[in-house]
């Protein structure tokens, strides 16, 4: 009776395995076309497998859910279950398990910008996939590369990746979809927009047909920047409300967000203010939501937990793995308090430099001197700022100029400063007065400036400024990326820079800025 009962509960046992793995293969094939219902079957697979003690199934359940945390742009759930997997695969000695989680690593790295990091990661899964010779997963991993290597600027290794997962036989609609969406993202920047469209046409087509939802949105939204860049707004924003449809539908946040970005473009070239303001405050509010719910310390700060924790574990083993442990715990602790020092006086340092950087923005007395019934609306994310305003008089004339340069907090800083001397150089010390001149002389001071570093800078400004002669009442206007706005008679108007930032740029070619005169008597 005992070995009756024996055998009745072993079968129950395997009948429940196999259950866990068909919950997880429909994860698996859910994970592209329904996110959320992906989600909660690969959960309960991992409360059954966590259940009945089956590791191979909480291992496969963490990495279903990594994927699919992945696709909705939660990297830092991603982040915890790749982590927590690769260690369950690495005691199973489960290769192709073990790949899976650097693909998913990978693409937390991606996001952060660590692009080094997610090559490593790509080229561990690669040489992992090779020894399984698994073709399908190793079609993946080389497209991942060349991704990685596009991200880097280096296009050419990018295209050779792309185009050797092409001469693979027999290739899945998915595996083309986003293939050919690379090679067209990829000739896209080259500027070659025959080739772009070409390929971005194919990879939708492939993509429409699996029902792979990430790159019929991606295709939609590069085919309407296309658009936008052809002054065919219209036609942009139908193929942007499909894509904001999709994303929506499968909360891709990320998705969703840069769509925004072209809604504003192609509503403020269609000249809807209002439409083209709504959308960039969405697409504003979103990318900081995005950034705080996946900030970059909190995803190094994940990393770091898990590290720690295998430490502590492994230290349960024997003594001396304990007291070794203990030392790196001591130590560990020792170098937590010193970054906390240095963090203390990294912060001191910052606060004296926005002491420096305030002596570059004009006193209120002098604006209220040079611009009378004017106001500034100045207000810095961080401590300190890429952002700042600058006013000088020179014989009848005041020039007056605000100025975006990229990136946030000290880098951002840095420029400011490169650009405020930049503009006391040509002004005060050239007594170049016109607008376009001055724009231009700056760009080719930056751009030298930045040529001699070894490696390519991306930083640059964005400008606009204005010469207003006192006498004669003529204002000049010339802007990079900049607009000037005018209020008058109940209408506001807008005169468009040139889109042209100033120093930045991957493809070197002449920058032409065009000159604008308004009569303000």
């Amino acid at each position: 009776m005992n070995k009756k009962v024996e055998i009745e509960e072993q079968g129950n046992v395997i009948s429940v395995l196999k259950k866990i793995d068909e919950i997880l293969e429909k994860s698996n094939q859910l994970k592209d076309k329904d996110v959320k219902l992906s989600i909660e079957l690969a959960i309960e697979a991992k409360l059954l497998s966590e259940e009945h003690f089956y590791t191979k199934g909480l291992a496969n359940s963490l990495i279903h859910l990594g994927k699919s945390y992945q696709n909705i742009s939660n990297y830092g759930e991603a982040m915890k279950c790749a982590l927590q997997a690769i260690e369950l695969f690495k005691g199973l000695n489960d290769t192709f398990g073990e790949s899976v989680c650097l693909d998913i690593l990978g693409g937390v790295y991606n996001f952060l910008g660590d692009y080094n990091k997610r090559l490593d990661c790509n080229l561990k899964c690669l040489e992992l996939r090779e020894k399984a010779n698994d073709v399908s997963a190793q079609l993946t991993t080389i497209n991942n590369i060349g991704d990685t290597y596009m991200a880097m600027g280096d296009f050419d290794n990018a295209l050779k990746y792309f185009k050797h997962c092409l001469s693979f036989p027999d290739l899945t609609h998915h595996i083309q979809a986003i293939v050919y969406y690379n090679i067209g993202e990829v000739y896209y920047c080259l500027k070659d927009y025959e080739l772009a469209e070409k390929n971005i046409a194919k990879g939708l087509i492939f993509g429409i047909s699996c029902n792979y939802w990430q790159i019929i949105i991606a295709s939609y939204q590069m085919q309407a920047r296309m658009l936008i860049l052809q002054q065919k707004n219209e036609q942009a924003l139908l193929l942007l409300n499909k894509a904001l449809d999709l994303s929506i539908k499968n909360s891709s946040k990320e998705e969703e967000y840069s769509l925004y970005r072209y809604f504003s473009e192609a509503y403020n070239n269609l000249e809807l203010y209002q439409k083209a303001y709504s959308f960039l405050n969405k697409y504003n509010q979103l990318k900081e939501e995005l950034l705080n719910d996946n900030n970059a310390q909190q995803l190094k700060k994940i990393e770091f937990e898990f590290q720690f924790k295998s430490i502590q574990n492994e230290a349960v083993v024997t003594k001396e793995k304990n007291k070794l442990l203990t030392r790196a715990f001591n130590q560990i602790e020792l170098q937590r308090n010193e970054i906390e020092e240095i963090n203390l006086s990294i912060t001191d340092s910052i606060r004296y430099a926005k002491r420096i950087q305030d002596t570059i923005l004009p006193s209120k007395e002098k604006i209220n001197k040079t611009l009378k019934d004017s106001f500034v609306f100045y207000q810095p994310k961080d401590i300190v700022s890429g952002d700042f305003y600058w006013v000088e008089e020179v014989a009848d004339n005041v020039i007056f100029s605000v100025v975006d340069c990229t990136g946030h907090g000290v880098p951002g800083a840095f420029v400011s400063l490169i650009a405020s001397n930049a503009l006391h150089k040509v002004v005060l010390e050239k007594q170049i007065i016109k607008p376009a001149t001055i724009i231009s002389e700056i760009n080719e001071i930056v751009t030298k400036l930045f040529e001699s570093s070894e490696e390519y800078i991306r930083d640059g400004m964005d400008m606009g400024i204005c010469t207003w002669n006192k006498k004669n009442g003529s204002l000049q206007f010339a802007g990079a990326f900049n607009s000037l706005f005018i209020y008058s008679d109940n209408q506001l108007s807008e005169i468009k820079g040139n889109r042209e930032s100033i120093g930045s740029s991957i493809y070197q070619h002449e920058k032409n800025f065009n000159n604008h005169t308004i009569n303000t008597k």
